[in-house]
């Protein structure tokens, strides 16, 4: 009686089965790494959390930089922003709020199931760039222009359902990560991948303006210096370099399609046994 019942999770299993392109092991391999480094990651992110006097006397030494550059234009932005057609505000607010993890891990997920190829580069690009923007929260805190109301900002977050006071997002968020902009890192990595899996001349040119959307939305709320964004280019230059680096010199093109039974290939294996090492 046992077997019976058994079978029907078995046929079940063996269905969705096909639809990974690794088998079950290699999926649940992914969704372990992939989770208990988020998990890890930000719980150690409020370990990382400094008192508000150090995190504000470094985001006045982010301006003051900024001053001597030029690119002090934060004001500028979101004041053109909160003047602007109400939409233009919730288009800020959403990408600010979906683009980090929303976006990149659903564009993540279609590169895992439909260009396997070019999953375990991206993967370990981002997994890099979270290490480095790991430290940076702990060497350098420093408070979001949202925490300068004197200075004119508005927290534009606080008109929105879902902001940095509400439940989980309140128990795990480190208020002065400002530096450097993890959003903007990330945008840039899945800007990268969406230009090298997708072929559509449109969809490329989607990726490509992507990272532009996110450092307007991260301005536009109050939320990052623009020196935050340029330092989190820069770390996922760096992470994208890293993963070339694992990768033995290989970047993942549309050139490549695994045929049915084919192995992976040498840089995907790599670079996987190096994630679940550092992991």
């Amino acid at each position: 009686m046992g077997d019976t019942t058994a079978h029907p999770f078995r046929r079940a299993e063996r269905r969705v089965g096909r639809f990974l392109p690794r088998g079950w092991r290699d999926f649940w391999l992914q969704f372990a790494i992939f989770w208990s480094f988020y998990l890890a990651y930000e719980a150690s992110r409020t370990l990382a959390s400094a008192d508000r006097y150090v995190a504000i006397r470094n985001a006045l030494d982010v301006l003051r930089a900024q001053q001597i550059l030029g690119i002090d234009l934060e004001r500028n932005v979101q004041e053109w922003a909160l003047n602007s057609n109400d939409i233009v505000m919730s288009i800020a607010n959403w990408t600010y709020f979906n683009c980090q993890f929303t976006i990149t891990y659903a564009l993540l997920l279609f590169i895992y199931f439909r260009r396997n190829h070019a999953f375990y580069f991206i993967r370990n690009a981002l997994l890099a760039t979270s290490f480095a923007a790991l430290l940076g929260y702990i060497l350098l805190p420093t408070a979001p222009p949202r925490m300068f109301g004197g200075l004119g900002f508005v927290d534009t977050l606080n008109q929105t359902s879902v902001n940095h006071n509400s439940g989980i997002v309140a128990w795990f968020a480190n208020p002065y990560a400002a530096m450097p902009s993890l959003h903007t890192a990330y945008a840039v990595i899945i800007g990268c991948a969406g230009v090298l899996v997708f072929a559509h001349p449109l969809l490329k040119l989607v990726w490509t303006l992507y990272p532009g959307l996110v450092l307007f939305s991260i301005i536009a709320t109050g939320n990052h210096w623009f020196l935050d964004a340029a330092v989190g280019a820069f770390v996922a230059l760096f992470a994208l370099l890293f993963a070339f680096a694992i990768g033995r010199g290989q970047v993942p093109t549309l050139g490549y399609r695994r045929q049915a039974g084919a192995s992976p290939p040498a840089y995907a294996v790599h670079s996987a046994e190096s994630a679940v090492q550092q992991a």
